[in-house]
């Protein structure tokens, strides 16, 4: 597949395969046109790793003759009009295990319009051909994600067959966010918590509360293996070969566990919370948790924590966390 004719009438674009050897810069800058007011540090890195790619001559020279294009882990469409790139879809393989096998999947990612170029079809016709492109690759399934206030390209997705299956806050804390003295956990209420390093008993209800509040298909987009939470030898071990630096706690009332957090440090971007409570939530316990980790936790790091939107809002939210995107995640229904 090449190039696909577009059979608008208004519009003499062209959709063809996304070719790494010059495609890299422009898809580089749209994206950063499009979605300026939404990246955060994630998605700036990965625009500096993309010009940075494309500035290697010799890298784009072995990869366009080695790749086929339209079989590389990351491929994608790009759409072409008056001499340039005016719109980009990026189609992602990823994989996951549910409990009865491997699922290879393929993610739509990176819709990027021009704004001069908008509201002509061609979000459309994009995503329409990355679904006909994961098909053609055998995909057991389709998935794309959007953030909850982009209601035009809901409704775009909604009318091409893709339901809503999770929806996530993102939410940080950055270095200069204090905990005031009215946000002491000492000072609470529910003065009968207690908030204590994770024990090697409370790891099997962590993990079972992990599994279902970062389910596996969406997880294998987190920097999130749950080896690296596990108590004993085999844990450490993981630890040890991964340079994961982990410290956990679990917080109770009675002695009856209501919640299990891990931080996990990073090199290169903000540390991230991973929160594992049962279904029924207490707001109280979860706030008690993570204002007591930000009490023990270096103050010059930025925090983010990844959790089922709508949940726990309060205690997050009055713990010193602003949400920072929602995003809702579809599946493709045949």
């Amino acid at each position: 597949m090449a190039v696909i004719a577009n059979s608008m009438k208004e519009t003499a674009g062209v959709i063809r395969l996304f070719d790494i050897r010059r495609d890299l810069n422009p898809v580089a800058d749209l994206i950063e046109v499009c979605f300026a007011d939404t990246l955060d540090q994630d998605g700036e890195r990965y625009l500096r790793q993309m010009r940075s790619t494309a500035s290697n001559a010799t890298l784009l020279h072995w990869a366009g003759a080695l790749l086929d294009p339209s079989a590389a882990p990351m491929a994608g469409f790009v759409w072409e009009e008056d001499g340039r790139i005016v719109g980009n879809l990026s189609l992602i393989r990823f994989s996951f295990r549910d409990p009865q096998r491997s699922q290879h999947c393929s993610l739509i990612a990176n819709v990027a319009i021009h704004p001069q170029y908008r509201r002509r079809g061609i979000a459309r016709a994009l995503t329409q051909t990355g679904i006909e492109e994961a098909r053609r690759r055998k995909a057991d399934s389709i998935w794309l994600h959007v953030r909850e206030e982009n209601q035009t390209a809901q409704s775009l997705y909604r009318s091409l067959g893709f339901a809503e299956r999770f929806r996530r806050t993102t939410w940080q804390i950055s270095k200069n966010t204090l905990v005031g003295a009215d946000k002491n956990p000492a000072s609470l209420p529910t003065s009968n918590l207690n908030v204590t390093p994770r024990r090697t008993n409370h790891w099997t209800f962590q993990e079972n509360w992990l599994r279902r509040i970062y389910p596996p298909e969406i997880a294998w987009h987190l920097p999130y293996n749950t080896y690296s939470f596990r108590p004993g030898i085999l844990g450490a071990f993981y630890r040890i070969i991964s340079d994961a630096r982990i410290r956990q706690w679990s917080v109770l009332r009675s002695h009856q566990l209501l919640g299990v957090i891990a931080w996990q440090a990073f090199y290169d971007h903000a540390d991230h919370l991973w929160l594992a409570t049962p279904d029924g939530i207490d707001e109280d316990s979860i706030y008690t948790l993570l204002v007591f980790v930000r009490q023990h936790l270096p103050d010059h790091r930025l925090l983010t924590l990844d959790f089922p939107a709508h949940q726990a809002e309060r205690a997050i939210h009055d713990a010193g966390f602003s949400p920072h995107q929602t995003l809702i995640w579809m599946e493709y229904q045949e």
